[in-house]
């Protein structure tokens, strides 16, 4: 009987601690309440948006988040707001939230750039370097295409895990980051082929192109070089006053050039 006693007083002791804990739950969300989600003090007084791309703007983003619906700077859930936004919209990048007290809310929001044009037929998707759809390109007439890749079903906000997508992505990024960019401007590149890109230059120029590795997730050094040659290649047939056809750079050296 005494270890029934002992085992009850025991329960309702835990139990008593239980129902203490809830009420101190309940309390400090109360007093939280209290004191920050329904202080006047913390009202939403001024909303500042710093965008730095060129089509998200400000106002997109305030009518994004339903900023006019938001009385109070805790009430905000910044984690939560962030999350829905990176989804609903996929030319975003990276949002930044920024509360400073009393009552002024900081956004500043970083815009995928786009890379690329994705042939789709009869029309293009933008995708930016690390292989996100963005939309269609309408605003994007000057990038360089990649075309006949067989993808189809293409939508805003899906990531391209194709390799011969990747490596294209990989012959542009090298191109707009590094100072080979400034000697070769790329207009399409053609990924049917299972082990080479087939590049169509500003000047008409066809380069057959591939590099040791292209598939592998390693230095860029490979890429730069053999960019490199026939940015040297195209220099040495301008000197003797001929311009490049075509030419087949999946080789090492002794590049096999068709000339006129």
């Amino acid at each position: 009987m005494f270890a029934l006693r002992m085992a009850i007083t025991l329960v309702m002791a835990l139990a008593g601690l239980a129902a203490l804990g809830i009420l101190a739950w309940i309390g400090t969300q109360s007093i939280a309440q209290f004191l920050f989600f329904r202080n006047e003090i913390f009202r939403l007084r001024s909303v500042k948006i710093e965008c730095d791309g060129e089509v998200i703007t400000p106002k997109h983003v305030s009518e994004y988040l339903i900023l006019n619906t938001c009385s109070n700077l805790f009430s905000f859930n910044m984690a939560a707001e962030r999350a829905a936004l990176l989804k609903k919209v996929p030319r975003i990048r990276n949002v930044e939230f920024t509360r400073t007290l009393p009552g002024k809310l900081a956004i500043v929001v970083r815009e995928r750039l786009p890379m690329a044009r994705l042939g789709m037929g009869y029309y293009y998707l933008a995708v930016d370097r690390e292989g996100k759809i963005l939309g269609p390109s309408s605003g994007s007439k000057n990038l360089p295409v990649i075309s006949r890749h067989k993808l189809s079903g293409l939508r805003p906000g899906v990531l391209l895990e194709d390799m011969k997508i990747a490596r294209a992505l990989k012959v542009l990024t090298t191109c707009d980051t590094t100072p080979v960019g400034e000697q070769i401007k790329i207009r399409e590149i053609d990924v049917a082929q299972e082990d080479a890109l087939e590049l169509t230059l500003a000047g008409g120029e066809k380069v057959l192109f591939a590099w040791p590795d292209m598939d592998r997730d390693a230095p860029g050094n490979n890429l730069e070089r053999k960019l490199i040659r026939l940015a040297e290649s195209l220099k040495s047939a301008a000197a003797r006053g001929k311009k490049i056809a075509a030419i087949d750079m999946t080789l090492e050296n002794n590049f096999p050039a068709r000339e006129y």
